[in-house]
């Protein structure tokens, strides 16, 4: 654990309680929805009263780090390279130094909300200083495609990416990462499924057959998606389910819009296209041994 850095990081994240944490206009609506058209200072009694059940609730909203938050925080969480215990120590230190933080409205009203210990932890639990990119793979990000898609990439890796990075996991994002095309307009929205994707992979899973499979599964959903979208064209519902059918909810754009990440990354991946989903019978040939055989595999995919 760098020392320096991590007490770079204390110091920086202080200074952003103390400035204040932006809110979104979601964040608003939900206190006008809840508390009604509070004034600034029943909002802020609210919150002071540690009792209240309202008042804790509106604390926890008002202290998850957004966007602005996790984008200004991640150089210095980056050179800090936290492990549990050096998550741990950021959290004890981090509480002797704050006992507040101010959160500041889309209308511009600063709310000052306390902070014991306990809500430091959390607060920096959320900031997920042990998901971090592994270092190299920040650095291909950034030498391939830019500072400010690296930079975004490593903010969704510590809110949706894996708690840990595992080799086969990092090398696949490096693979994808250094073989997409730079100009390629969903360069950036592959990496962040892509990242979000091995976030949920189950422990021990193979990340890119794993990912094979979810294309696979994707192209069936689709297909199923078109065939109600049809069916719908020409019934209707209360019709199609008196028949017994099971209608299950798939949205196509969506289901398409997904399979065509899988599918990039995929092609990033391998350097081949997606295999379909279908079964298929190809004659290849007789091949006199594995060399032979995969030379016309690659005339195959020509």
């Amino acid at each position: 654990m760098n020392e320096s850095a991590q007490e770079r990081l204390v110091a920086a994240i202080s200074a952003l309680l103390a400035k204040g944490l932006a809110q979104d206009a979601a964040v608003a609506h939900f206190i006008r929805s809840t508390h009604g058209e509070l004034p600034p200072h029943r909002l802020a009694t609210l919150l002071a009263d540690g009792d209240d059940p309202q008042g804790a609730s509106l604390a926890e909203l008002l202290l998850f780090p957004g966007e602005d938050t996790a984008r200004a925080l991640e150089p210095d969480l980056a050179r800090a390279g936290l492990d549990a215990a050096g998550s741990a120590a950021l959290a004890q230190r981090l509480a002797a130094a704050v006992t507040a933080a101010v959160a500041i409205l889309p209308d511009g009203t600063r709310l000052t909300v306390p902070m014991d210990a306990e809500a430091v932890a959390r607060f920096v639990s959320r900031l997920g200083p042990e998901r971090g990119l592994p270092r190299e793979t920040t650095h291909l990000l950034t030498e391939r495609l830019g500072p400010e898609v690296a930079l975004t990439v490593a903010v969704a890796a510590r809110r949706s990416g894996p708690a840990v990075w595992p080799p086969g996991a990092a090398a696949l994002v490096r693979a994808v990462a250094g073989r997409l095309p730079a100009e390629a307009p969903d360069a950036l929205a592959t990496l962040l499924y892509l990242v979000g994707f091995l976030g949920g992979l189950a422990a021990g899973a193979l990340p890119l057959p794993t990912l094979m499979a979810r294309h696979g599964r994707l192209s069936a959903q689709l297909r199923r998606a078109r065939q109600q979208e049809l069916a719908f064209s020409k019934s209707n519902f209360e019709t199609i389910a008196m028949t017994g059918a099971r209608l299950p909810y798939l949205h196509a754009p969506d289901i398409a819009r997904e399979l065509a990440l899988c599918a990039a990354a995929i092609e990033a991946a391998t350097g081949r296209a997606a295999p379909p989903a279908e079964a298929t019978c190809l004659d290849l040939g007789v091949a006199a041994d594995a060399a032979a055989l995969f030379a016309v595999l690659d005339d195959q995919s020509d």
